[in-house]
C-alpha cells in the first residue's frame, strides 16, 4: 500500500506568515552556492520560523511559536480557512510551551527560550481564546531575584476527560519545596486543591486514571534520598514503597497506571545496568514483566538520583491525552532516536510514511488521530511538516518548515562512533565530518563537548555542528562518562570526575580520530558551552601539545567560584548533592585546585575566546572575571565578549551573530595552515 501525496498547501504557509508582521525580509543565497561554499551565520544562526506546531483536539486548528523581534509568539491557523491569527505579542519574553486546554482555548507558560540546556520560565501561566480574545492572566510572572533558587510556579499537566472548563495543573503554591495538583479554570484562574493531604515534599505526582493522586515522587536533596509513596486509594494513607540515594541501587520511577488502575508503569534499573519500562504491582511492592528495554540505551533518562530529565524515551498509548488507554509503543534515544511499535498495523504504517517521506528521516506522528501531523527531520534537516490522513491514506505537505533556508543537501551527515577511555569504558559520540575530508586526507577537528554535563548529545540537526563542518572542520561530539542514557555504570563514573576521567574521555575520542584518519594531529582545537566550556579549558590544560585553540562559551573556570556563586548549590539544597558527586572546597581542596582552569593558565600553550553573560545565574559571571584575569596575569592570549543583559547563552540576534562571527575569524585566524 502507498500513500497519495497531495500538492503543498501553499496558501496554509502564506497564513502562518500573514499574521508574522514583524518578521524581517530573508533571501536564502545559499541555496545557489556550491556544497563547500561558506554559509553566513546569520543564515545557520537565524531562528527557526516554527517550534511546536500543534493541532487542536479536533484536528481543525494549528498553533505554532513564531519568532517576532526576537522572541517566539503565538500563532494559530484556521486549516480550512487559511486564517491565521497572532494571538500573543510579548516583547521581552518568550512563550516558552503551550498546550491546547479545549478546541477553543490555549494555555502558555512564559520566560527565556534562548538559555543554554533548559529554558528558564519566569512563572507566568496564560490563557487566551483561539482568536486571541479573552486573554487572561492565570498565574503572574514571579521577578527573579539575585540568589532565589526556588520560584512560585504552575505547571499544565493536562486535559480532564469531559471537562471544558478545568485542567489538571501542579504548583508548589502551598509549599516552595513541594507541588501539588489542582484543577484549574481556564477562564479564571481559579484553582481546587486535589492533593490536601499531601505527605510533602512531593517533586512530582501520578494520578490514576480516574485523576486521584495516589503516586508522590518525593526528592530530598539534603538526604541524598529519593523515591515515592503510594495509597491504594483516595481515602488510604501514604506509605513509602521504594527509595534510593546516590548509588543508584534499585531505582524505580513511577510513571502511570494501566488500565486496570491498579498496576503501575514504571522505568527502573532492577537487575540491569540500563533503565527499562516494567510493569509494577505497588500493592505487593514487586516489579512485574519487561514492557521494553535496551541494553546498551535507557528507556528513560534520569537527572543522577531519579529525577526524570525529558531526555529519553516514553510510553506511548492508545487514547487521547485525558484517556490514556493501553500501551501501544515506546520511542527512546539511541545512537539515533528510535520508535517501536508493539502492534503490526501501526509498524505497517510507519513503514509507509517512511518510504514516503525523505529518506533516511525520523518522522513521527500520532496514530491514534484519523487526521494527525506527522513532523520529519534528520541530522541534516531541520524538519518539515505533513499533514496524514489515516483513513484516505494521503499524506499532504503544508509548506512549513522550521528553517526552510537550510538545505539539507549542503549539511553534513552525523555518524555514530565509539572509542575505548583509559581505563575501558566504552564511550559513545558524534563525528561530523566536513565536505572537504576523503579518506588518507585527515582534516582539522573541533572537540565540542556538551553542557551539562549530565545531558547527552543526540542524532539531530544541530547549528552549531553544521557551522564547523561548513567551515571545514571535523566536529567531535563525545558523550563523555556522566552523559545522561548510557545507564547507572556510565553515569556513575563521573563522580568526582570533572576535570579527570571525563576530560581523559574526550581527549581518547580526539586521539581515536587521530588515528583513524579523520583528524590532523596539528590542527586540533576545543569549543563548549558551560561545563563544555570548562572542559575545552581543561583539555587544553592537560593537553597543551594537542589543543591549538579553544573557544570558552559561558564556561565554568573556576571550581571554588562555581560552588560559591550558582545559587542553586549557595541557596539551596542542591549543593549537598554536588558535594557528592562533584566534590567539595573543604574536603576536596586538593581536587578542586588540580581542577580548576584558572590556576592552571600557565600550562594553555594556545589563545582562548571567552564568551559571557551578565544576568547568567547558571555560571556567574565571576567565573568569566575569573579566567580573564588569569589569563592577564600569564600573559596568555586571548579575547573577550561580554554581554551585561544576556544570561546563559545569547537569545538576541545582534548578539549570537556577533558572537559566531567572531568563532569564525577566531577559528581562522589561529587554525595552522595544512
Amino acid at each position: 500500500m502507498h500513500l497519495i501525496f497531495t500538492r503543498s498547501r501553499s496558501a496554509l504557509i502564506a497564513a502562518f506568515w500573514a499574521a508574522v508582521v514583524l518578521l524581517p525580509s530573508f533571501t536564502p543565497r545559499a541555496f545557489a552556492q556550491a556544497d563547500s561554499a561558506e554559509i553566513p551565520v546569520e543564515t545557520l544562526f537565524r531562528k527557526t520560523e516554527y517550534r511546536s506546531l500543534s493541532f487542536s483536539p479536533d484536528q481543525k486548528f494549528m498553533a505554532a511559536l513564531i519568532p517576532i523581534e526576537s522572541r517566539y509568539n503565538l500563532v494559530v491557523v484556521d486549516i480550512e480557512k487559511r486564517a491565521a491569527t497572532r494571538i500573543t505579542n510579548l516583547p521581552n519574553a518568550d512563550v516558552l510551551s503551550f498546550s491546547w486546554a479545549s478546541n477553543d482555548r490555549i494555555l502558555f507558560r512564559t520566560g527565556n527560550l534562548a538559555e543554554i540546556g533548559r529554558p528558564r520560565g519566569d512563572g507566568g501561566l496564560f490563557a487566551v481564546d483561539r482568536d486571541g480574545r479573552n486573554s487572561k492572566v492565570l498565574v503572574s510572572p514571579i521577578a527573579e531575584r539575585p540568589g532565589q533558587s526556588v520560584f512560585r510556579t504552575t505547571s499544565v499537566i493536562g486535559r480532564i476527560k469531559d471537562n471544558r472548563e478545568e485542567v489538571l495543573v501542579s504548583a508548589n503554591d502551598r509549599d516552595a519545596e513541594s507541588q501539588d495538583i489542582y484543577r484549574m479554570n481556564i477562564f479564571t484562574g481559579r484553582k481546587s486543591l486535589l492533593t490536601f493531604d499531601s505527605p510533602g515534599n512531593v517533586n512530582d505526582w501520578v494520578l490514576d486514571r480516574n485523576n486521584v493522586a495516589r503516586i508522590a515522587f518525593r526528592i530530598d536533596m539534603k538526604a541524598k534520598k529519593y523515591g515515592f509513596m503510594y495509597r491504594a486509594d483516595e481515602k488510604s494513607p501514604f506509605k513509602e514503597l521504594r527509595s534510593w540515594d546516590e548509588n543508584l541501587e534499585g531505582v524505580v520511577i513511577p510513571l502511570s497506571f494501566d488500565t486496570d488502575n491498579k498496576t503501575l508503569f514504571v522505568a527502573s534499573n532492577i537487575g540491569r545496568d540500563t533503565m527499562a519500562f516494567f510493569r509494577f504491582d505497588p500493592d505487593a511492592n514487586k516489579l512485574g514483566e519487561l514492557v521494553y528495554g535496551d541494553d546498551r540505551y535507557d528507556m528513560y533518562s534520569t537527572l543522577l538520583i531519579g529525577s526524570p530529565l525529558g531526555e529519553g524515551g516514553r510510553i506511548i498509548f492508545s487514547g487521547r491525552e485525558e484517556d490514556a488507554g493501553k500501551p501501544i509503543g515506546v520511542s527512546y534515544q539511541a545512537d539515533k532516536p528510535r520508535t517501536v511499535w508493539f502492534e503490526e498495523s501501526i509498524r505497517a504504517t510507519q513503514a509507509m510514511l517512511d518510504a514516503a517521506l525523505p529518506s533516511g528521516n525520523y518522522n513521527t506522528w500520532n496514530p491514534n488521530q484519523r487526521r494527525t501531523l506527522v513532523f520529519s527531520r534528520s541530522d541534516v534537516d531541520p524538519g518539515r511538516y505533513y499533514i496524514f490522513d489515516q483513513d484516505k491514506k494521503t499524506i499532504e505537505e503544508t509548506a512549513v518548515q522550521p528553517a526552510r533556508w537550510i538545505d539539507p543537501k549542503q549539511m553534513r551527515p552525523m555518524r555514530y562512533v565509539t572509542w575505548t577511555a583509559p581505563d575501558g569504558l566504552k564511550i559513545g559520540g558524534y563525528l561530523t565530518l566536513p565536505a572537504s575530508y576523503a579518506p588518507g586526507k585527515p582534516v582539522p577537528l573541533i572537540l565540542h563537548p556538551h553542557g551539562g554535563p549530565w545531558a547527552k548529545d543526540n542524532w539531530v540537526f544541530n547549528q552549531e555542528v553544521q557551522f564547523m563542518a561548513n567551515r571545514g572542520f571535523a566536529v567531535l561530539q563525545p558523550n563523555f562518562r556522566g552523559s545522561v542514557g548510557y545507564g547507572v555504570k556510565h553515569l556513575k563514573a563521573s563522580y568526582k570526575q570533572w576535570g579527570d576521567a571525563m576530560i581523559d574521555d574526550m581527549i581518547a575520542g580526539v586521539e581515536w580520530a587521530i588515528k583513524e584518519g579523520f583528524a590532523d594531529k596539528n590542527r586540533i582545537a576545543a569549543y563548549g558551552a558551560s561545563y563544555g566550556g570548562y572542559a575545552t579549558l581543561m583539555s587544553m590544560v592537560k593537553r597543551p601539545d594537542l589543543f591549538k585553540w579553544g573557544i570558552n562559551y559561558v564556561g565554568v573556570t573556576d571550581m571554588f567560584v562555581h560552588q560559591e556563586t550558582q545559587p542553586a548549590q549557595r541557596y539551596g539544597d542542591f549543593g549537598e548533592l554536588t558535594k557528592v558527586i562533584n566534590g567539595d572546597s573543604r574536603a576536596d581542596r586538593a581536587m578542586f585546585e588540580r581542577t580548576s582552569p584558572t590556576l592552571h593558565v600557565g600550562k594553555i600553550s594556545g589563545p582562548v575566546f571567552h564568551a559571557y553573560g551578565g544576568e547568567d545565574r547558571n555560571v556567574d559571571i565571576a567565573n568569566g572575571r575569573a579566567i580573564r584575569s588569569a589569563f592577564d596575569r600569564a600573559g596568555k592570549a586571548q579575547e573577550w565578549m561580554y554581554v551585561s543583559d544576556e544570561a546563559h547563552g545569547y537569545r538576541l540576534d545582534k548578539n549570537a551573530f556577533e558572537f559566531y562571527n567572531r568563532f569564525d575569524a577566531f577559528a581562522k585566524k589561529h587554525t595552522p595552515k595544512k
